[in-house]
């Protein structure tokens, strides 16, 4: 019989995936999985568990937050097993969720888990940390991940962004600005940046409009967007549209692809992996290892 190792944060979105834990095993089991269950008990618990006893198994799937899915990319990859993936999404945010189109309903993301329908992912490291789809520093960051939720539900988080723009007082953005020299794949650019990310996906923080189109997860290439720091109310409404139109004006915002990229800035800054705090530092590499994981995807 196939073995199939389920990881689970019980704490995630506020406890509400207990209910549907028997669901979610049936549709594995009833799929010809023996499965083995391992509720988190602490951070990194899952990735440790993971990275020790992956190779055991002919599948490994969690269920949680971005955070629990950043365990799983990090002990996934680093038990050097190469088994095949699933993500049950049950946070607040779930951006690798939405890129993939993976459901938020956790019974249908359950048996996209065990379709046997697989795509080749890329991952990010970031001095050395991997991460599944995103590293950033900056407003965005703090705006996504720590406001009020049911505020960004209301009103659609790209709505709550704008607004918060536009509300923030052209003083807090000088005070918040970090200076930083950038090299990606050889390209140079200094400025000052209210904003950095880097990474394989289309939602950051649930903001869609800093990520082009043609942006893939599969390629072998980090999107990058920095966000210039405003001087004046006048290149704060510029930075307005250009995400409300998606322009990706280089006036206000450099992007682009890179397989590498370098931040040097003229401070520690706080830097996020996947949402969580990856660390404080003044000095960044950003790689990526192309298609790093498998993990189950919906039938197109």
């Amino acid at each position: 019989m196939k073995k199939l190792l389920f990881v689970y944060n019980p704490h995630s979105g506020k406890g509400k995936l207990g209910k549907y834990l028997s669901d979610i095993v049936c549709t594995f089991t009833q799929a010809g999985y023996d499965v083995t269950v391992h509720p988190t008990s602490a951070a990194r618990d899952g990735q440790e568990y993971i990275k020790a006893r992956a190779a055991e198994f002919d599948l490994v799937s969690v269920a949680g937050g971005d955070g629990m899915l950043h365990e799983m990319f990090c002990g996934i990859i680093g038990s050097g097993a190469g088994v095949p993936c699933g993500y049950i999404p049950s946070g607040t945010i779930n951006d690798f969720a939405s890129s993939l189109g993976i459901s938020k309903t956790p019974e249908e993301a359950a048996k996209t888990v065990v379709s046997g329908n697989y795509a080749d992912i890329d991952a990010g490291v970031w001095n050395g940390n991997i991460f599944s789809y995103v590293a950033a520093f900056g407003m965005f960051t703090d705006v996504g991940y720590s406001t009020d939720q049911k505020m960004k539900n209301a009103i659609g988080p790209f709505a709550y962004y704008l607004d918060v723009l536009r509300d923030m007082d052209i003083k807090n953005f000088r005070a918040s600005s970090v200076h930083a020299v950038v090299n990606a794949d050889g390209v140079q650019f200094e400025d000052d940046f209210i904003f950095a990310m880097a990474g394989s996906t289309k939602s950051v923080a649930g903001l869609t409009s800093l990520i082009p189109d043609d942006a893939e997860m599969d390629d072998g290439l980090l999107d990058y967007a920095f966000i210039k720091t405003p001087k004046n109310l006048i290149e704060l409404d510029e930075i307005r549209n250009t995400l409300m139109l998606r322009t990706f004006d280089p006036e206000v915002m450099i992007s682009g692809k890179a397989e590498r990229i370098t931040v040097k800035a003229d401070r520690d800054v706080k830097w996020t992996l996947d949402g969580e705090l990856g660390g404080q530092t003044g000095e960044a590499e950003i790689s990526v290892i192309k298609k790093a994981v498998k993990i189950a995807v919906p039938l197109i």
